[in-house]
Order: structure tokens, then C-alpha cells, then sequence
């Protein structure tokens, strides 16, 4: 008499091949993961790098805005004042 239990005699002999070659496989994946993380970790250092220098550019650029609108209000004096100037002489020798 036979007893089946659901499992053939080809699923109960695991070929040996197969497992070395599923280990190896394995080990390549584990080996190429631990690749992506020490190449994430430095985008990581970079990016943090990156949004330092770009906070100075960010913190640059605010002075200079301050600094462009000082230039243009003594500049439109000037040339305010320059024009009165002129008028006046002009209006002096008529």
C-alpha cells in the first residue's frame, strides 16, 4: 500500500544546485544592496551640502536685494537733484 502525502518524490529531493545557486544569488543581492546604501547615504551628504551652499547663495542674494534698492534710491536722487540743479540754472540765465 502507497501513502500519499501530497508531495511527490521530485519536490522531496531538492536538487543541491539550486540551493547553491539561490544562495549565491542571494548573496549577490545582499552585496549589491549594501552598494545602494552607502550610495544613498553619500546622496544624502551631498544633498545636505548642496542645501547648505544653497541657503548661503539664498542668504547672499537678500543682502544684495537690500543693497540694489539703497543704489537705486541715492541714483534717483541724484538724478533728481541733478535735473533741479539744471532747471534752476537754466531758469537763472533766461
Amino acid at each position: 500500500m502507497e501513502c500519499h502525502t501530497g508531495v511527490s518524490n521530485q519536490e522531496n529531493n531538492v536538487n543541491p544546485i539550486t540551493e547553491q545557486q539561490n544562495a549565491i544569488s542571494i548573496a549577490t543581492i545582499q552585496v549589491e544592496v549594501a552598494h545602494l546604501k552607502a550610495a544613498f547615504s553619500d546622496l544624502r551628504a551631498t544633498n545636505a551640502e548642496l542645501d547648505r551652499k544653497l541657503d548661503q547663495v539664498l542668504s547672499q542674494l537678500a543682502e544684495a536685494r537690500g543693497g540694489w534698492r539703497t543704489l537705486m534710491l541715492i541714483g534717483g536722487a541724484a538724478g533728481s537733484l541733478g535735473s533741479a540743479v539744471t532747471w534752476l540754472v537754466s531758469q537763472w540765465r533766461s
